[in-house]
Protein backbone atom coordinates (compact mmCIF):
# COMPACT_ATOMS: atom_id res chain seq x y z
CA UNK A 1 0.00 0.00 0.00
CA UNK A 2 2.48 2.36 0.74
CA UNK A 3 4.16 2.01 -2.66
CA UNK A 4 0.54 2.90 -4.19
CA UNK A 5 0.52 5.75 -1.92
CA UNK A 6 4.03 7.27 -2.91
CA UNK A 7 3.29 6.65 -6.61
CA UNK A 8 0.23 8.29 -6.60
CA UNK A 9 2.01 11.51 -4.51
CA UNK A 10 4.42 11.65 -6.83
CA UNK A 11 1.94 11.62 -10.06
CA UNK A 12 -0.32 14.16 -8.05
CA UNK A 13 2.54 16.86 -6.89
CA UNK A 14 5.51 15.77 -8.74
CA UNK A 15 7.16 15.00 -6.03
CA UNK A 16 10.22 11.81 -6.36
CA UNK A 17 11.58 9.81 -3.94
CA UNK A 18 15.27 10.67 -5.40
CA UNK A 19 16.63 13.68 -7.08
CA UNK A 20 16.53 13.44 -11.44
CA UNK A 21 19.20 11.66 -12.43
CA UNK A 22 21.83 14.61 -13.30
CA UNK A 23 24.50 15.60 -16.17
CA UNK A 24 27.59 13.76 -13.59
CA UNK A 25 25.47 10.84 -13.15
CA UNK A 26 26.16 8.70 -16.79
CA UNK A 27 27.15 5.40 -15.88
CA UNK A 28 31.09 3.75 -16.86
CA UNK A 29 32.71 0.54 -16.49
CA UNK A 30 35.09 0.44 -13.93
CA UNK A 31 37.82 -3.16 -12.89
CA UNK A 32 34.48 -5.76 -13.59
CA UNK A 33 31.78 -3.08 -12.29
CA UNK A 34 29.62 -0.71 -12.89
CA UNK A 35 30.24 2.67 -11.57
CA UNK A 36 27.89 5.93 -11.67
CA UNK A 37 28.90 9.66 -11.56
CA UNK A 38 30.79 9.17 -8.12
CA UNK A 39 32.35 6.56 -8.50
CA UNK A 40 29.68 4.13 -6.86
CA UNK A 41 29.00 0.67 -7.85
CA UNK A 42 25.47 0.40 -9.53
CA UNK A 43 24.08 -3.13 -9.59
CA UNK A 44 21.45 -2.88 -12.71
CA UNK A 45 18.26 -3.85 -11.42
CA UNK A 46 16.28 -3.64 -15.25
CA UNK A 47 13.35 -5.17 -17.16
CA UNK A 48 13.68 -5.50 -21.17
CA UNK A 49 10.57 -3.01 -22.09
CA UNK A 50 8.75 -5.86 -24.43
CA UNK A 51 6.77 -5.15 -26.27
CA UNK A 52 6.48 -1.94 -26.54
CA UNK A 53 8.04 -0.73 -29.38
CA UNK A 54 8.24 -4.65 -31.58
CA UNK A 55 4.99 -6.69 -31.81
CA UNK A 56 6.91 -9.71 -30.85
CA UNK A 57 4.58 -12.59 -31.81
CA UNK A 58 4.55 -14.74 -28.63
CA UNK A 59 4.46 -11.52 -26.54
CA UNK A 60 1.20 -10.31 -28.15
CA UNK A 61 -0.25 -13.46 -29.54
CA UNK A 62 -1.34 -16.77 -28.18
CA UNK A 63 0.96 -19.38 -27.40
CA UNK A 64 1.76 -21.33 -30.58
CA UNK A 65 5.06 -22.62 -32.83
CA UNK A 66 3.40 -19.60 -35.23
CA UNK A 67 3.59 -17.03 -32.63
CA UNK A 68 7.32 -17.95 -32.04
CA UNK A 69 8.25 -17.82 -35.85
CA UNK A 70 6.55 -15.14 -37.37
CA UNK A 71 8.52 -11.88 -37.45
CA UNK A 72 6.98 -8.38 -36.30
CA UNK A 73 6.96 -7.25 -39.58
CA UNK A 74 4.51 -9.54 -40.92
CA UNK A 75 1.87 -9.26 -37.99
CA UNK A 76 1.86 -5.70 -38.94
CA UNK A 77 1.37 -6.72 -42.87
CA UNK A 78 -1.19 -8.85 -41.59
CA UNK A 79 -3.40 -6.69 -40.34
CA UNK A 80 -2.42 -3.57 -42.64
CA UNK A 81 -4.01 -6.42 -45.06
CA UNK A 82 -6.65 -6.98 -42.61
CA UNK A 83 -8.01 -3.07 -41.82
CA UNK A 84 -6.54 -1.06 -43.92
CA UNK A 85 -3.14 0.96 -44.09
CA UNK A 86 -4.21 3.94 -41.87
CA UNK A 87 -6.09 2.11 -39.20
CA UNK A 88 -3.17 -0.38 -38.70
CA UNK A 89 -0.79 2.84 -39.01
CA UNK A 90 -3.06 4.40 -35.96
CA UNK A 91 -3.10 1.56 -33.80
CA UNK A 92 0.20 1.12 -33.66
CA UNK A 93 0.55 4.06 -33.15
CA UNK A 94 -1.87 4.50 -30.29
CA UNK A 95 -0.23 1.34 -29.01
CA UNK A 96 2.92 3.14 -28.51
CA UNK A 97 1.30 5.61 -26.37
CA UNK A 98 -0.76 2.96 -24.66
CA UNK A 99 2.07 0.44 -23.86
CA UNK A 100 4.15 2.51 -21.51
CA UNK A 101 3.40 6.02 -19.91
CA UNK A 102 5.69 8.26 -17.22
CA UNK A 103 3.51 6.16 -15.02
CA UNK A 104 5.07 3.07 -16.00
CA UNK A 105 8.84 4.84 -15.35
CA UNK A 106 7.37 6.16 -11.83
CA UNK A 107 6.30 2.97 -10.86
CA UNK A 108 9.39 0.62 -11.69
CA UNK A 109 11.21 3.40 -9.61
CA UNK A 110 9.19 2.67 -7.16
CA UNK A 111 9.88 -0.67 -6.93
CA UNK A 112 13.27 -0.51 -6.76
CA UNK A 113 14.39 -1.11 -10.30
CA UNK A 114 17.52 1.67 -11.68
CA UNK A 115 17.41 0.83 -15.13
CA UNK A 116 15.18 -0.44 -18.34
CA UNK A 117 16.86 -2.28 -21.41
CA UNK A 118 14.55 -0.99 -24.85
CA UNK A 119 14.60 -2.98 -27.73
CA UNK A 120 14.59 -0.97 -30.88
CA UNK A 121 14.08 -1.80 -34.74
CA UNK A 122 15.64 -0.15 -37.58
CA UNK A 123 12.37 0.28 -39.26
CA UNK A 124 11.03 2.63 -37.14
CA UNK A 125 14.36 4.40 -36.81
CA UNK A 126 15.64 5.19 -39.83
CA UNK A 127 14.38 6.73 -43.38
CA UNK A 128 16.73 6.92 -46.67
CA UNK A 129 17.36 10.54 -46.91
CA UNK A 130 17.57 12.09 -50.04
CA UNK A 131 21.31 11.61 -50.81
CA UNK A 132 20.70 7.72 -50.73
CA UNK A 133 22.22 7.64 -47.16
CA UNK A 134 19.76 7.16 -43.57
CA UNK A 135 18.47 9.84 -40.88
CA UNK A 136 16.80 9.58 -38.34
CA UNK A 137 12.83 8.68 -38.04
CA UNK A 138 11.74 11.45 -36.00
CA UNK A 139 8.45 9.89 -35.53
CA UNK A 140 9.98 6.24 -34.17
CA UNK A 141 12.41 8.42 -32.52
CA UNK A 142 9.94 10.01 -30.65
CA UNK A 143 9.26 7.47 -28.29
CA UNK A 144 12.67 6.84 -27.22
CA UNK A 145 13.01 10.44 -26.47
CA UNK A 146 10.15 9.83 -24.23
CA UNK A 147 11.62 6.82 -22.40
CA UNK A 148 15.27 8.56 -21.99
CA UNK A 149 13.02 12.00 -20.20
CA UNK A 150 11.20 9.99 -17.73
CA UNK A 151 13.85 7.67 -17.02
CA UNK A 152 15.90 11.27 -16.30
CA UNK A 153 12.80 12.20 -14.20
CA UNK A 154 12.84 8.78 -12.37
CA UNK A 155 16.24 7.73 -12.21
CA UNK A 156 16.03 4.88 -14.43
CA UNK A 157 18.75 4.31 -16.88
CA UNK A 158 18.03 3.54 -20.15
CA UNK A 159 20.09 1.26 -22.25
CA UNK A 160 19.14 1.08 -26.20
CA UNK A 161 18.94 -2.29 -27.80
CA UNK A 162 19.21 -2.39 -31.34
CA UNK A 163 17.09 -5.38 -31.00
CA UNK A 164 16.34 -5.80 -35.09
CA UNK A 165 19.35 -4.75 -37.05
CA UNK A 166 19.44 -4.08 -40.87
CA UNK A 167 19.04 -7.50 -42.75
CA UNK A 168 18.76 -9.40 -39.63
CA UNK A 169 21.68 -10.56 -36.90
CA UNK A 170 20.34 -13.68 -36.84
CA UNK A 171 17.93 -16.14 -38.43
CA UNK A 172 15.14 -15.97 -35.72
CA UNK A 173 12.05 -14.32 -37.56
CA UNK A 174 10.46 -13.59 -34.14
CA UNK A 175 13.73 -11.81 -32.62
CA UNK A 176 15.76 -10.94 -35.50
CA UNK A 177 12.65 -9.86 -37.97
CA UNK A 178 14.06 -11.63 -40.57
CA UNK A 179 11.42 -12.91 -43.07
CA UNK A 180 9.75 -16.32 -42.03
CA UNK A 181 9.88 -17.92 -45.04
CA UNK A 182 13.05 -16.64 -45.98
CA UNK A 183 15.46 -16.95 -42.81
CA UNK A 184 18.92 -15.34 -43.43
CA UNK A 185 20.49 -13.09 -41.48
CA UNK A 186 21.69 -10.65 -44.15
CA UNK A 187 23.38 -8.68 -41.31
CA UNK A 188 26.16 -11.06 -42.53
CA UNK A 189 25.83 -13.12 -45.43
CA UNK A 190 24.44 -12.41 -48.69
CA UNK A 191 24.80 -9.46 -51.78
CA UNK A 192 23.04 -7.10 -49.30
CA UNK A 193 25.64 -7.47 -46.50
CA UNK A 194 27.80 -4.70 -46.87
CA UNK A 195 24.82 -1.95 -46.93
CA UNK A 196 23.43 -3.67 -44.31
CA UNK A 197 26.70 -3.40 -42.04
CA UNK A 198 27.04 0.24 -43.14
CA UNK A 199 23.42 0.99 -42.44
CA UNK A 200 23.80 -0.31 -38.98
CA UNK A 201 27.09 1.82 -38.57
CA UNK A 202 25.12 4.66 -39.62
CA UNK A 203 22.47 4.28 -37.60
CA UNK A 204 24.77 4.08 -34.56
CA UNK A 205 26.48 7.26 -35.01
CA UNK A 206 23.08 8.95 -35.61
CA UNK A 207 21.68 7.75 -32.71
CA UNK A 208 24.82 8.38 -30.48
CA UNK A 209 24.85 11.86 -32.12
CA UNK A 210 21.00 12.55 -30.66
CA UNK A 211 22.07 11.20 -27.21
CA UNK A 212 25.52 11.67 -26.40
CA UNK A 213 24.53 14.44 -23.85
CA UNK A 214 21.81 12.28 -22.30
CA UNK A 215 22.83 11.30 -18.55
CA UNK A 216 19.97 8.88 -18.26
CA UNK A 217 21.10 6.84 -21.21
CA UNK A 218 22.55 4.11 -19.90
CA UNK A 219 24.32 2.97 -22.85
CA UNK A 220 24.76 1.38 -26.44
CA UNK A 221 23.63 -2.17 -26.90
CA UNK A 222 24.73 -2.78 -30.08
CA UNK A 223 23.44 -6.08 -30.92
CA UNK A 224 20.52 -8.06 -29.73
CA UNK A 225 21.94 -11.83 -30.15
CA UNK A 226 24.06 -11.56 -32.90
CA UNK A 227 24.22 -15.20 -34.30
CA UNK A 228 26.78 -15.63 -37.29
CA UNK A 229 25.65 -18.69 -39.77
CA UNK A 230 28.03 -21.32 -40.69
CA UNK A 231 30.95 -20.56 -42.70
CA UNK A 232 31.02 -16.80 -41.73
CA UNK A 233 34.32 -16.33 -39.99
CA UNK A 234 33.35 -15.20 -36.33
CA UNK A 235 35.92 -12.63 -36.28
CA UNK A 236 33.36 -10.66 -38.61
CA UNK A 237 31.36 -9.61 -35.35
CA UNK A 238 34.07 -8.29 -33.86
CA UNK A 239 34.96 -5.88 -36.72
CA UNK A 240 32.05 -4.84 -37.11
CA UNK A 241 31.47 -4.07 -33.30
CA UNK A 242 34.80 -2.34 -33.79
CA UNK A 243 33.50 -0.34 -36.82
CA UNK A 244 30.39 0.86 -34.44
CA UNK A 245 32.33 1.65 -31.45
CA UNK A 246 34.75 3.84 -33.92
CA UNK A 247 31.84 5.36 -35.47
CA UNK A 248 29.86 5.75 -31.99
CA UNK A 249 33.18 7.45 -29.95
CA UNK A 250 32.87 10.02 -33.47
CA UNK A 251 30.01 11.71 -31.52
CA UNK A 252 30.02 10.15 -28.10
CA UNK A 253 32.93 9.57 -26.03
CA UNK A 254 31.38 9.01 -22.42
CA UNK A 255 28.46 6.56 -22.59
CA UNK A 256 28.78 2.58 -22.02
CA UNK A 257 29.12 0.28 -25.41
CA UNK A 258 27.40 -2.76 -24.52
CA UNK A 259 28.46 -5.61 -26.33
CA UNK A 260 26.93 -9.51 -26.53
CA UNK A 261 28.35 -12.97 -27.63
CA UNK A 262 28.20 -14.65 -30.76
CA UNK A 263 25.39 -17.49 -30.57
CA UNK A 264 22.65 -15.46 -29.18
CA UNK A 265 24.80 -14.00 -26.79
CA UNK A 266 26.69 -16.58 -25.18
CA UNK A 267 30.29 -17.03 -26.86
CA UNK A 268 32.73 -14.30 -26.45
CA UNK A 269 36.02 -15.77 -27.66
CA UNK A 270 35.94 -14.14 -30.75
CA UNK A 271 36.37 -10.83 -29.14
CA UNK A 272 39.20 -9.03 -28.90
CA UNK A 273 38.80 -6.58 -25.65
CA UNK A 274 38.39 -3.61 -27.38
CA UNK A 275 40.84 -0.34 -26.68
CA UNK A 276 37.85 1.31 -25.56
CA UNK A 277 38.10 0.36 -21.51
CA UNK A 278 34.23 1.94 -21.52
CA UNK A 279 32.33 -1.49 -22.29
CA UNK A 280 30.28 -3.57 -20.73
CA UNK A 281 29.37 -7.36 -21.55
CA UNK A 282 25.52 -8.94 -21.78
CA UNK A 283 25.31 -12.17 -21.56
CA UNK A 284 22.03 -13.85 -22.15
CA UNK A 285 20.40 -17.05 -20.50
CA UNK A 286 16.96 -18.98 -20.44
CA UNK A 287 16.80 -22.66 -19.38
CA UNK A 288 14.80 -23.75 -22.16
CA UNK A 289 17.49 -23.37 -24.45
CA UNK A 290 20.36 -24.26 -22.27
CA UNK A 291 20.51 -27.20 -19.99
CA UNK A 292 23.33 -25.82 -18.20
CA UNK A 293 21.10 -23.32 -16.22
CA UNK A 294 18.20 -25.63 -15.49
CA UNK A 295 19.80 -25.42 -11.66
CA UNK A 296 21.25 -21.50 -12.27
CA UNK A 297 24.77 -22.31 -10.29
CA UNK A 298 28.26 -21.01 -10.24
CA UNK A 299 29.21 -23.17 -11.96
CA UNK A 300 26.88 -22.11 -15.27
CA UNK A 301 28.10 -18.83 -14.11
CA UNK A 302 31.81 -19.85 -14.35
CA UNK A 303 32.84 -18.93 -18.18
CA UNK A 304 31.15 -15.58 -17.62
CA UNK A 305 33.35 -15.02 -14.64
CA UNK A 306 36.25 -15.90 -15.98
CA UNK A 307 35.38 -13.55 -19.25
CA UNK A 308 34.98 -10.81 -16.66
CA UNK A 309 38.28 -11.86 -14.95
CA UNK A 310 40.52 -11.77 -18.28
CA UNK A 311 39.16 -8.92 -19.17
CA UNK A 312 38.56 -6.52 -15.97
CA UNK A 313 34.86 -5.31 -17.49
CA UNK A 314 31.75 -5.53 -15.68
CA UNK A 315 28.84 -8.29 -17.26
CA UNK A 316 25.44 -7.89 -17.41
CA UNK A 317 22.57 -10.93 -17.57
CA UNK A 318 20.79 -8.48 -20.38
CA UNK A 319 17.99 -11.64 -20.78
CA UNK A 320 16.35 -14.18 -18.50
CA UNK A 321 12.96 -15.08 -18.01
CA UNK A 322 9.85 -17.35 -18.91
CA UNK A 323 10.42 -19.91 -16.38
CA UNK A 324 8.99 -20.58 -13.08
CA UNK A 325 9.16 -17.81 -10.08
CA UNK A 326 11.37 -19.98 -7.77
CA UNK A 327 13.83 -20.00 -11.21
CA UNK A 328 13.84 -16.53 -11.53
CA UNK A 329 14.61 -15.92 -7.49
CA UNK A 330 17.71 -18.07 -7.97
CA UNK A 331 18.76 -16.02 -10.87
CA UNK A 332 19.05 -13.11 -9.60
CA UNK A 333 20.09 -14.31 -6.07
CA UNK A 334 22.91 -15.88 -8.06
CA UNK A 335 23.62 -11.95 -10.40
CA UNK A 336 23.65 -10.73 -6.75
CA UNK A 337 25.97 -12.59 -5.32
CA UNK A 338 28.23 -12.42 -8.39
CA UNK A 339 27.71 -8.79 -8.81
CA UNK A 340 26.37 -9.00 -12.05
CA UNK A 341 23.49 -6.61 -12.66
CA UNK A 342 20.27 -8.70 -14.67
CA UNK A 343 17.53 -7.63 -16.91
CA UNK A 344 13.97 -9.76 -16.83
CA UNK A 345 12.45 -10.04 -19.97
CA UNK A 346 9.76 -9.46 -20.70
CA UNK A 347 7.90 -6.75 -18.48
CA UNK A 348 5.07 -6.86 -20.41
CA UNK A 349 2.77 -10.03 -22.32
CA UNK A 350 -0.58 -11.66 -22.62
CA UNK A 351 -1.43 -14.79 -20.44
CA UNK A 352 0.55 -17.90 -21.91
CA UNK A 353 -1.40 -20.25 -18.96
CA UNK A 354 2.29 -22.16 -18.98
CA UNK A 355 3.09 -21.21 -15.02
CA UNK A 356 5.86 -18.70 -16.10
CA UNK A 357 5.04 -15.36 -14.27
CA UNK A 358 5.68 -11.90 -15.25
CA UNK A 359 5.08 -8.61 -13.74
CA UNK A 360 2.49 -7.38 -15.98
CA UNK A 361 0.20 -9.98 -17.87
CA UNK A 362 -2.02 -8.33 -20.65
CA UNK A 363 -5.05 -10.15 -19.98
CA UNK A 364 -6.59 -10.27 -23.55
CA UNK A 365 -10.00 -9.44 -24.59
CA UNK A 366 -10.92 -12.57 -26.74
CA UNK A 367 -12.00 -10.33 -29.85
CA UNK A 368 -8.29 -10.27 -30.13
CA UNK A 369 -7.38 -13.83 -29.46
CA UNK A 370 -9.52 -14.59 -32.31
CA UNK A 371 -7.69 -11.91 -34.74
CA UNK A 372 -4.49 -12.98 -33.16
CA UNK A 373 -4.08 -16.41 -34.65
CA UNK A 374 -4.40 -14.80 -38.03
CA UNK A 375 -1.68 -12.14 -37.51
CA UNK A 376 0.79 -14.38 -36.52
CA UNK A 377 -0.41 -16.86 -39.30
CA UNK A 378 -1.54 -20.28 -36.97
CA UNK A 379 -2.37 -22.85 -39.65
CA UNK A 380 -6.03 -23.20 -40.24
CA UNK A 381 -6.96 -20.17 -38.68
CA UNK A 382 -8.97 -18.07 -41.20
CA UNK A 383 -9.51 -14.33 -42.12
CA UNK A 384 -11.42 -12.39 -39.75
CA UNK A 385 -14.23 -10.17 -40.71
CA UNK A 386 -12.69 -6.26 -40.80
CA UNK A 387 -15.67 -5.09 -38.06
CA UNK A 388 -14.24 -8.14 -35.59
CA UNK A 389 -10.73 -6.83 -36.17
CA UNK A 390 -11.93 -3.21 -35.16
CA UNK A 391 -14.01 -4.18 -32.04
CA UNK A 392 -10.39 -6.29 -31.25
CA UNK A 393 -7.86 -3.59 -31.56
CA UNK A 394 -9.92 -1.21 -29.71
CA UNK A 395 -10.67 -3.31 -26.61
CA UNK A 396 -6.34 -4.33 -27.06
CA UNK A 397 -5.68 -0.66 -26.65
CA UNK A 398 -7.46 -0.71 -23.06
CA UNK A 399 -5.94 -4.34 -22.07
CA UNK A 400 -2.25 -3.10 -22.72
CA UNK A 401 -2.47 -0.10 -20.84
CA UNK A 402 -0.55 -1.01 -17.49
CA UNK A 403 -3.31 -0.15 -15.05
CA UNK A 404 -5.56 -3.02 -16.88
CA UNK A 405 -2.57 -5.44 -16.59
CA UNK A 406 -2.88 -7.85 -14.10
CA UNK A 407 0.10 -7.43 -11.41
CA UNK A 408 2.30 -10.05 -9.88
CA UNK A 409 3.87 -7.81 -6.68
CA UNK A 410 5.11 -11.23 -5.35
CA UNK A 411 7.60 -11.38 -8.83
CA UNK A 412 8.76 -7.97 -8.68
CA UNK A 413 10.20 -8.30 -5.44
CA UNK A 414 11.97 -11.10 -6.70
CA UNK A 415 12.95 -9.42 -9.70
CA UNK A 416 14.03 -6.08 -7.94
CA UNK A 417 16.66 -8.53 -5.44
CA UNK A 418 14.46 -7.81 -2.42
Amino acid sequence: MWRLIALAGSLLWGVQSAPAIGPDDALHAGDGVVLDGAGKTVLLRCVNLAAWLIPEGYLVAQGSLAALTTSPSQIKQRLEALVGSDKARAFWSEWTNAFARESDFAALEQQGFNCVRLPLTYRTLARHDAQGGIALNEAGMAPVDNALAWGAAHRLYVFLDLHDAPGGQSAVASVADVPSRDRVARLWRGPTTAANQQTTVALWRLIAARYARSSALGGYDLLNEPDLPHGVPPEELDRLYARIIAAIRTVDRSHLIVLEGDHYAHDFSALRAPADGNVLYEFHEYSLFNPAWRAPTRESLEPFLQLRATTHRPLWLGEFGEQSAQWQREIVQLMKMNGIGWAVWPWKRIELGNGHPVMRTIEAPPQWRQIAGYLVGRWFTSKPAPALAAQAMAQMLEAVQTKNCREDLALEKTLVGE
